[in-house]
């Protein structure tokens, strides 16, 4: 058995369909092809990641949030992110003044600045872990969502698969609690 991780990159779908990728681990965001087998996996929820000595208090509201400058992490290039399609449905819009692939080298631009990063609270002990960063309430309007694996319909049944798809279940239920 060998497992490749590979970044999220444009024509994932087409690699699932031609049976070069077993398994996608996806946003809920309505991206992938709707034949596509898929199961939810946890939720999340959004916070803000601001440098310590920042100007704002333990939440932001949407107007705060939306005269803020932030880093904008985009891992798919021309696609919104989810707290910018969340953003749109209330006709509002963020302002990003950097935009990086990594929430790494994002993080490591926030101390000395005002600037906001909005992360999944998965990421709440790497941003509570750097004595120079502290978490921000993220506004109401960025509502949580779901993680998920999907796979081609054709390995449903697949013994191997079957047991790759319990394998991630029985990794990621704790997440659920």
């Amino acid at each position: 058995m060998q497992f490749e991780f590979l970044p999220w990159q444009s024509g994932i779908a087409e690699l699932v369909e031609h049976g070069q990728v077993d398994l996608v681990l996806h946003i809920d965001d309505g991206l992938l092809p709707s034949h596509f087998h898929s199961e939810r996996l946890y939720r999340e929820d959004w916070i803000c990641a601001v440098a310590r000595g920042s100007r704002f208090g333990d939440r932001l509201s949407l107007k705060q949030y939306l005269a803020s400058s932030h880093i904008v992490v985009a891992t798919y290039a021309g696609v919104q992110t989810i707290p910018d399609k969340q953003l749109a449905a209330v006709g509002a819009k963020r302002t990003s003044c950097i935009r990086v692939p990594y929430f790494g080298v994002a993080l490591q631009c926030l101390p000395g600045t005002e600037l906001v990063l909005t992360v999944t609270s998965g990421m709440s002990s790497v941003v509570t872990g750097n004595r120079a960063l502290r978490i921000v309430k993220a506004p109401h309007e960025l509502h949580s969502f779901h993680f998920l694996m999907a796979w081609h319909p054709r390995l449903n049944s697949d013994p191997r698969h079957v047991w790759l798809r319990e394998a991630m279940r029985s990794t990621t239920a704790t997440l659920n609690e």
